[in-house]
């Protein structure tokens, strides 16, 4: 199978999003031990994994979300979506490419655009068909499924739990990259409701107390709980 001149050889997981195989349980934990969590009972005695009984509990949560947000990209309007992408590409004079060979070794700024779900998401990379590639095979940590963890009702989809062929259209900008101009085209976009960029742009860049705070002022959380009545949540 070939989308956008790549071709998809067969792997473990499916080309596209899909529920069966959303937040699977992974027991090696990626983040640091937190208080929070052994007062759950979430790890081994020795604290070097989760236990499998938490695991089970949280993937029900983070299957949850995935309802709710799955709800909530029905409600949007495709309409609306579309012209929001042109109004913005053209602004900021994106030009969309069919083939990733045209952004092989390119430096600059990308727009993934997935149709189905009416989202977006912008990035930066000094070779954007390599950091695109990376999208499309990563697979987010079980325990960063949730952004914070336990916000079931908030938490947005990472740009990494969509597949290859959930991205319909990429645009792309040749630049080289500067200092805040990613966290300026995330600030800028028009219609965060339509943004699955999880934090804001050009994060990287902070360390420690400085980088922790920018990412909480900047974190893009949606209102779900409307939607949770619906699938008999409460």
């Amino acid at each position: 199978m070939e989308h956008m001149g790549i071709t998809l050889r067969k792997r473990k997981y499916s080309f596209n999003l899909i529920r069966e195989e959303f937040a699977l349980i992974n027991t090696k934990p990626s983040l640091p031990k937190f208080q929070s969590l052994i007062a759950k009972n979430a790890y081994t005695d020795d604290g070097s994994e989760y236990n499998m009984d938490w695991c089970e509990k949280y993937r029900k949560l983070c299957l949850q979300n995935y309802d709710l947000n799955m709800i909530y990209f029905s409600q949007l309007k495709y309409d609306d979506f579309d012209s929001v992408i042109k109004k913005f590409t053209k602004q900021h004079r994106f030009f969309e490419i069919k083939n990733l060979s045209e952004c092989d070794g390119v430096s600059g700024y990308y727009i993934m655009i997935l149709d189905k779900y009416k989202q977006a998401y912008i990035g930066k990379s000094k070779d954007i068909k390599r950091r695109i590639l990376s999208h499309w095979s990563s697979t987010l940590p079980f325990d960063r499924t949730l952004f914070p963890m336990y916000a079931v009702e908030t938490s947005t989809f990472s740009i990494d739990f969509f597949r290859a062929l959930d991205t319909a259209r990429v645009f792309i900008l040749k630049r080289h990259q500067c200092d805040n101009f990613e966290e300026k085209l995330i600030a800028e976009f028009p219609n965060k409701l339509y943004l699955t960029n999880r934090i804001g742009g050009d994060i990287e860049k902070l360390r420690g107390p400085e980088q922790l705070l920018k990412v909480f002022e900047t974190i893009n959380q949606r209102n779900l709980l409307e939607s949770k009545a619906d699938l008999g949540y409460l």
